[in-house]
Parts: structure tokens; C-alpha cells; sequence
């Protein structure tokens, strides 16, 4: 794919840029299997529930977005009224932390499983493969979502895909929304970040004609080996964060390091109201 872009031109537009005042989304009905963890409804769907239910999507009319929830992204919504909204107002919020399944536990609720989206992606694209569904990969650095893409669709042979990086100014939005909709994917994967990520879905959601999407922050660079994942062990214990930390220590130390004692810290306030009012969290 032949793209010109300036090379001055940022991942993704400034927060200034993300027009929230346009977003005029209905109420969301009420659904099932979620329980609230710090004013976030999160999903207690396993890992093959949350396939499926993103597969039935592809065979439905209309849009229906699904958003990965952490301790960083219940900060951000706590912080943000307007980036709640689009939390409530998503289709379905799954726990891609570890730290949100024990919160959801700790609140009496049944979460079966943390749903990583990097551990996510690979048998949703099995399924994309075998059905022969399209996904379409935006976000990123240069040349990191194209790497994504080949390496899933290695792993998934057959797989029908396209890629585009990040670097879109608010002028280019209109041609790369024309793109998308040509191409015309089944899924969408947005790996903006948060919450510019579930912004830039809300606000382009009238436009876009696609049946399902994924906002996947940093999804592209753990696929395409830009960055590398955790040991397994890590991961089993909860402890990712602190490799992603090693990794990135000057852009996520305040992330980590401010943000879990923070998330904690709201997690006990609602378990000790919960406790006062005797009702369950």
C-alpha cells in the first residue's frame, strides 16, 4: 500500500483534535454478565465465549464495539466523564488485566478468565481464517501493523487482511475512513491507545461500515516482535505490568508505579461502601 504522509505527523490526532462534543450515542441497554469494577461494567465472558460473540457480530447489521478493560483504562474513566460515557456506551468491556479479574472476584462476581487481547487475537483470527473473514489493522508506527498483519496470517494461513499505521492527520481521516469501508473487513482493530483509541471508534462510528470492532492499544507491536512478551510465568502470576515497565520504564512508570495504588485505592472504596450499605459491590 502506497501512502504518502509527512513525516512530522503524529500517531494519531492530538487529544484537542478528537471532536467528543460530535459523539450522540444512545443509552446502552442494560447487559448481561457484567459486573461494575470502579464505574467500568466489565464482562465475565471466557476466552472462547468472547470468539464467539465477536464472530456473531461479523453476521449481524450495524456496528458493535468491544473494549479491553485494565487498571489504567478505570483511572482514565474515572478521571474522564467522557471517556465513561463511551466505556458504558461500548458493546462489551472484557478484562484484559489481571488486576481487573481479582477486582471482579473481590466483588462476588463470576469472571472465569482474563482475556488478554494479545492472547485473544490469535483464535479469533483461527476463526477469521476458517470462515473466511476480513480484518483490517490500523494504529502504530510505520510498518508495525503490516508486520502484525503478515505474522497472523502465518500463523493463520488464508487469512484476509489490510494494514495501515498510525500517522493520520485530521486531514487524511476522511480518505482512510474511505479505505476501511472499501476494503470493507468484517473486523476492525484500532490500536490508537487509550483513550484516544475508543474516541477516535465513537466519533468516526456513523462513518465506518464495519460489523465489529476491537480497540487493541499496543496489539500491534507484542505481534509483530517490535516489542517481546512476557515470560510465561509472568503472565500466570499477574505480573506483566512490571515486564512492560522494564521494558518502558520512562513512558509507563507513572502508568504503573501511580495508577495500581490509585486503582486499589478506588477498588477498596467501593468494597467498604458495599460492605456499609450491605449490598453486594
Amino acid at each position: 500500500m502506497s501512502l504518502t504522509r509527512k513525516p512530522a505527523t503524529r500517531v494519531v490526532p492530538p487529544r484537542a483534535t478528537v471532536r467528543r462534543s460530535r459523539i450522540r450515542r444512545p443509552a446502552p441497554a442494560p447487559r448481561t454478565h457484567d459486573v461494575n469494577v470502579v464505574g467500568v461494567p466489565v464482562s465475565g465472558l471466557s476466552m472462547t465465549q468472547l470468539v464467539q460473540t465477536i464472530m456473531g457480530w461479523t453476521e449481524t447489521e450495524g456496528m458493535k464495539v468491544a473494549v479491553g478493560v485494565n487498571a489504567n483504562v478505570c483511572n482514565l474513566a474515572a478521571s474522564d466523564a467522557s471517556f465513561r460515557q463511551i466505556l458504558l456506551s461500548a458493546d462489551l468491556d472484557y478484562p484484559d488485566g489481571q488486576s481487573i479479574v481479582w477486582a471482579a472476584r473481590a466483588l462476588g462476581a463470576d469472571v472465569p478468565e482474563r482475556v488478554a487481547t494479545t492472547d485473544l487475537i490469535n483464535p479469533l483470527v483461527a476463526e477469521c481464517a476458517l470462515r473466511g473473514k476480513k480484518i483490517y489493522l490500523f494504529g502504530a508506527a510505520p510498518g508495525v501493523a503490516a508486520r502484525a498483519g503478515e505474522r497472523l496470517a502465518e500463523r493463520a494461513p488464508g487469512l484476509q487482511y489490510r494494514a495501515r499505521d498510525g500517522f493520520v492527520s485530521e486531514a487524511e481521516m476522511p480518505a482512510l475512513i474511505a479505505e476501511i469501508d472499501a476494503y470493507d473487513p468484517d473486523i476492525l482493530l484500532v490500536g490508537l491507545g487509550d483513550p484516544l483509541q475508543q474516541a477516535w471508534v465513537a466519533d468516526h462510528r456513523t462513518e465506518l461500515h464495519v460489523p465489529a470492532v476491537l480497540t487493541c492499544g499496543g496489539l500491534f507491536d507484542w505481534v509483530s516482535g517490535s516489542n517481546r512478551r512476557a515470560p510465561q510465568w509472568m503472565i500466570s502470576a499477574g505480573l506483566e505490568w512490571l515486564w512492560r515497565l522494564i521494558l518502558e520504564p520512562r513512558r509507563l512508570a507513572k502508568r504503573y508505579l501511580a495508577g495500581n495504588p490509585v486503582f486499589l485505592g478506588r477498588l477498596t472504596v467501593q468494597l467498604l461502601r458495599a460492605r456499609l450499605t450491605g449490598a453486594r459491590a
